[in-house]
């Protein structure tokens, strides 16, 4: 009896060390549709707190992704430009809300998704990043470090 009581408790510790990892990933990818527009797929995804969601190029065409809405005391966020298919980004979503993103060089043609996060929010304003919406070649890309 002396052995299960131990293995119990191992499997116990295992269990309670596993629970973090309960956290999931997501992958939402920039697609082409049939008319020749752009779209992210799925267009709306609904997570938890502290999962993660990595966007993928799956063409050979430029996209990024840069929050335009967010929750109420969200971080924004920005990816790099994806410059070949296969390109990809994880972003973790840590607070609870709507969250509008959209890809910067097709924002005109409606390039936009949605990451609902726990349950649906008001939204404000993305702050931080470039809010212009000129043409993909006037955006300017500047890494500090």
């Amino acid at each position: 009896m002396k052995h299960s009581k131990v293995l119990t408790i191992v499997m116990g510790l295992a269990v309670l060390q596993a629970q973090p990892a309960s956290a999931k990933d997501y992958v939402v990818r920039a697609v082409s549709k049939k008319d020749g527009s752009y779209a992210f797929t799925p267009g709306t995804l609904t997570i938890k707190p502290g999962d993660t969601v990595t966007w993928e190029n799956s063409q050979d065409d430029t996209h990024n992704i840069m929050a335009e809405k967010l929750p109420k005391g969200a971080e924004y966020f920005e990816s790099p430009m994806f410059e070949k298919k296969g390109d990809r980004w994880s972003y973790t979503f840590d607070t609870p809300g709507t969250y509008v993103y959209h890809c910067h060089p097709h924002a005109e043609n409606n390039m936009r998704g949605t990451i609902i996060v726990d349950k649906p929010s008001e939204t404000v304003p993305a702050e931080g990043g470039s809010h212009h919406h000129g043409a993909a070649s006037e955006h300017k890309h500047e890494h500090k470090h």
